[in-house]
Formats: structure tokens, sequence, C-alpha cells
């Protein structure tokens, strides 16, 4: 300052103004964090990607996946508008460069002059050599069950067609058997026919019996699962590996569990109700035939660190199934990992489930009948753990995350140390919650946040079609028995029911009045005569899967009702689990 009161300004350095500016960039990335959660960035691969393009920005930068390429698209917009706003108050220097979004003339063509072609191009990888061998072995499965679920499809088609002879629509194409009795070349007077019309006929009556027995549904038995609100519920069920009646004997061999899951972390296995044979009464000193509906057989409980979100159990197989042989619980937790626990019999177990300690189980002195193991660890999502399911033929398990992705993994091959991780899939733009298995081993349906379903193809890798319907969050999917139709529900409360061959939408059912947590169909033993759901309204319903008409409404939860399954067998109990800690049997 000089004596005339003049201020003489002094230029900084080019080290200061570096400084300067960089500082003034990271207060910019700090306020453009805190704008970046209310930016709306587009869902869509190709639209992110195109948005990328006009801000001047890479498309993908080396190992970025799809949740990051949006992240940074949203820290890009929000930085724009941050900087926008402080430039017009003044708090920032003009010269402060920003990418700016490229003007777009006409569509498809910059400012430059130039065509945007839009260059679409398919890529693939080399597949590891066990998942090579998994798709061989998914391959085969899938083409016997398929090939027997087909057979059955055409004998009851031929029976219906000779079943509905008597209605004015089948005798305009049997017009020459009405006229001649002894005409034994027409179609409708093959004995192949007659006897594939009392198939349907018996299936017909065996469904109008199950139907009336639904109606009466009341519940049997409530239980408290778990001092925290039970999350997930699964049933064991049996699954046959050859078209004979194999199922049907298995169902008498096999015991019939009910697994939960709650936000303690901890796994539960009760009993189903099921009439369990005398050698299994035998082998484990008559308590079998002593265990009432929901009687606690077994129980471990801390098995993840947090909230467990998905349980699976994994089926038995009717030609190597035994009242002595092993089954697994899977479950996924929002601590980032899967876990695979063996259920096995409890040689010590010697005194009923009757009073005991929820606190202390499978302690000395408070023995349980099976003992729950855990046998390895599924580690390798990136964010929070939503579904679990096992493939049919009982090897791998397929897993859903907050990260995007799905997984499917190795049973038999994965540990504690280490779970075998088969396949990383992505293509999902939104967190990847639902996942089920078709009946043949052959497809896997994945959902998402963004109202999308996915189905796959596991023996070839690729997209085999999707599915757009719902309004909101889809939460949740299942194949028919049948092996042609899809149903899913989320938050938009609808059950959508999709055709397979058709490849579109064949019924929505306005189900519930809010979201819908989980939906069951009837098992193949029962035909797939029914679908049962369970929502946040507070209620379970089962619907025909014929008309997809109410057949009845389960209601009895205080709060939300988390998750529902069917129980296998002529019974077809249901078991519902809820908010409130309870599991409740309706049968």
């Amino acid at each position: 300052m000089t004596d005339n009161n003049n201020v003489e300004f002094l230029e900084l350095t080019s080290d200061s103004q570096a400084a300067q500016q960089s500082h003034r960039l990271l207060l910019l990335d700090i306020e453009a964090r805190k704008r970046a959660t209310t930016v709306d960035v587009p869902t869509l691969p190709n639209d992110v990607r195109d948005a990328l393009r006009n801000w001047g920005e890479p498309i993908r930068l080396f190992g970025e996946d799809l949740a990051a390429i949006r992240d940074r698209l949203r820290m890009v917009m929000a930085r724009w508008e941050v900087w926008k706003e402080q430039q017009e108050q003044g708090l920032v220097d003009s010269q402060m460069e920003l990418p700016q979004p490229m003007q777009v003339g006409s569509e498809g063509v910059d400012s430059s002059g130039g065509v945007d072609e839009e260059i679409t191009e398919t890529t693939y990888t080399h597949a590891k050599p066990e998942l090579v061998n998994a798709r061989k072995i998914i391959c085969d499965y899938s083409l016997s069950r398929s090939k027997y679920r087909l057979d059955m499809e055409r004998q009851r088609r031929r029976g219906m067609i000779r079943w509905t002879r008597g209605k004015k629509r089948a005798r305009l194409f049997d017009k020459e058997d009405e006229g001649d009795a002894n005409n034994t070349g027409s179609l409708y007077c093959d004995e192949g026919l007659k006897e594939d019309s009392l198939v349907v006929k018996e299936l017909d009556n065996t469904c109008e019996t199950m139907y009336k027995s639904i109606r009466n549904h009341a519940l049997e038995g409530s239980q408290y699962g778990d001092v925290r609100p039970l999350s997930a519920v699964c049933t064991s069920s049996v699954v046959s590996s050859m078209g004979d009646d194999s199922t049907t004997i298995a169902n008498s061999k096999t015991p019939k569990l009910i697994a939960t899951g709650g936000w303690s972390g901890g796994i539960k296995i009760f009993n189903g109700g099921a009439d369990h044979s005398k050698d299994s009464d035998d082998q484990n000193g008559g308590q079998e035939g002593e265990a009432a509906p929901l009687d606690l057989l077994g129980a471990k409980n801390i098995v993840h660190e947090d909230r467990i979100m998905g349980i699976a159990m994994k089926p038995y197989l009717s030609s190597t199934t035994s009242i002595d042989s092993l089954t697994m619980v899977a479950t996924a937790s929002i601590d980032l990992t899967a876990k695979l626990c063996k259920v096995t019999i409890n040689e010590e177990a010697n005194t009923t489930s009757d009073d005991m300690d929820v606190e202390h189980l499978n302690t000395k002195d408070n023995p349980l009948r099976y003992n729950i193991e855990e046998c390895a660890h599924l580690k390798g999502h990136q964010a929070r753990l939503c579904s679990v399911a096992f493939h049919p033929t009982g090897k791998y398990v397929a897993t859903t995350s907050f990260d995007h992705t799905w997984r499917l993994w190795d049973v038999e091959t994965s540990s504690m140390a280490e779970g075998k991780e088969l396949l990383l899939q992505d293509g999902h733009a939104r967190e990847v919650y639902g996942v089920g298995f078709h009946p043949d081993g052959s497809l896997v349906s994945t959902t998402d946040f963004g109202g999308v379903v996915q189905c796959w193809d596991l023996r070839t890798g690729k997209s085999a079609c999707h599915f757009l319907g719902h309004a909101k969050r889809v939460i949740c999917s299942e194949f028919s028995p049948n092996g042609f139709q899809l149903a899913t529900a989320g938050d938009d409360g609808t059950i959508k029911i999709w055709d397979l061959r058709r490849r579109k939408a064949c019924a929505s059912i306005p189900a519930h009045t809010n979201l819908i947590t989980q939906l069951k169909f009837a098992h193949s033993s029962q035909n797939g005569e029914f679908l049962a759901s369970s929502s946040f309204d507070g209620t379970g319903k089962i619907w025909s899967t014929r008309d997809w008409k109410l057949l009845t409404m389960l209601q009895g939860h205080e709060g939300k009702v988390m998750g529902i399954d069917v129980l296998d067998g002529p019974r077809c109990g249901v078991v519902t689990c809820g908010y409130d800690k309870t599991l409740k049997l309706w049968q």
C-alpha cells in the first residue's frame, strides 16, 4: 500500500494458481457428491452410453461395470449443475473449464456435421472349463426332463380332445364316427386316446377335490420362529429324475421340512406336518412319529452377521433320496455373502422339542433332531444379496445382488475357504432381486428394480428373452411346473403371467394392495394347479392356475407377510412367515 492509499495487486505465481484451481475443483466435487443423489440419469445401457458421448466422456473405462458407468455419468451431470449455479452467483472463475454437453443439430448428426452412427457389437468371453462341464450336465438333464414333460403334455392334449367329443365343437371333427358305430379307423375310437381321456378326467377330478380342500384352508398351527422378524421361508421338495412313479415313492420316504431365515441371521428347521415312514421312526428312536406340525427340529442361531434376505432348500432327487440322505440349505444375506449349510440327523437327540429354550439350542442339555453345519461360503458380490435358488439338479445355486449381477455357484466343489463361482452374469441396469429356475433346468429368470424380467439360457449363456410390463420394481419370479408359464410380481401389487411360447403376457392379476414379497407354484406332484402369493398388506392368497381366480385368502399375521411356500403332498399345505416373528401353517 502506497502513501496515496493506492492498493497494489501482485499476480500469483503459476504454482499458486494451479493450487487454487485444484482447491476449487475439490470444493466443486464435494458439492457435486451432495447433489448427485438428486440427479436423474438414464437406466438403459444404450441411453447411458449416448449421454456420455454427448458429454464428451469415455463410454467405458477399464474395470467399470454398468453401475460404475451410471455413477460416473451422475457425477458429470451433478458437477456441471453445481458449476453452472456457482458461475451465475459469481463464486467461481469463468475461466475454469468443465466438459459441456455437445450441441446436436439433428437426430444422429452432431454440431460438426459428422454422422453419429450407433455401432452395436455383441462380445463373448471364453468360458471356464468348469462352466463348460456344468453346461453339459445342465443340457443333458434338461433334455430328458423336457422330453418327458412334452410327452405328458401331448398325452393330456389328446385325452382332452377325446374327452370333449360329446361337445358340438368336437363332433364336427368326427361326423363319420357318429354315423358308423363300427368305424374303428376314427381318431376318437383309438384305444390309446380312450386311456388318455381317462387320465385327463382323473386329473380334473383331482383338481376339483384339491380346490375344495384349498377353499377350506384354515390356520392349523402358529409358531414363534425367531426373536427378530422372519424374512424368508422355504420347504423341502422332491424332483423326479425320471418319468416314472418314483416321485410318489420318494414323497413317502422323505421328511417334509420347513426352513426359515430371519433378521437375526439364524436358520431354523421345523416339521412340515408330514406322515413319516416307520423306517424313519425306528431309525430315530420313534421320535419322528411324535413330532407335531411346526415342531422345532433343528437350529443354528448365528449363520450370518446380518439379516438373511433369501433362503432355499436343496431338492430331493427321487432316484437317490432316502431318509438318512443329506439335504442342504442355502441363504443370502446383506452381509455380502451367501452360505451353504448341511442338515444332518443328530444321533444324540433323545428329547422332544416341546418347551425348549430358544436361546440355547443344539447344546448338550438341549439337543435337537437335526444338526445344521456350515459347509461353504460364497463370496464375490460387491453389494448386499437378495435372493437364492437351487437348480433342479441340486448341484448349482444362483444368487442375486444389488451390484446389478447374478452369479451361479457350484455346490459340490465350494468350501468354507472359497466358493466355486461358475458364472458372473451382468446385463441388468438396476439392482437384481428375484431369481427362479425352470423346472427342466434349462432357463433361469432374474428380475430387477427397473421393472425388467430377464430369461437366460443356462446351456448357451445367452439371454433367451426379456419381459417389460411392471410399473415398479419386480421382486420375485417363479416358473410354473407346466414349463411354459412364468409368474412375476413386485412393488405394483400385480401378478403377471408370461407365456414363454408367445413371449408376451397372458394374464395380469391385481392381487394385492401392497408390495408382493414371494410367489410359489404348487409342486409337480400337485400338477401346479395353484399359485400362492404373500404381500406387505398382511395377507397370503392362493390362486387357481386354470382361470387365475382367487381360491382363498390367508389372514392371520399381525403385519407384513414376508414369505410363503407350498408343502409337497396331497394336503396342499401352505406356510407363511411374517414381520410379527411367527411361522404359520395353513391346511
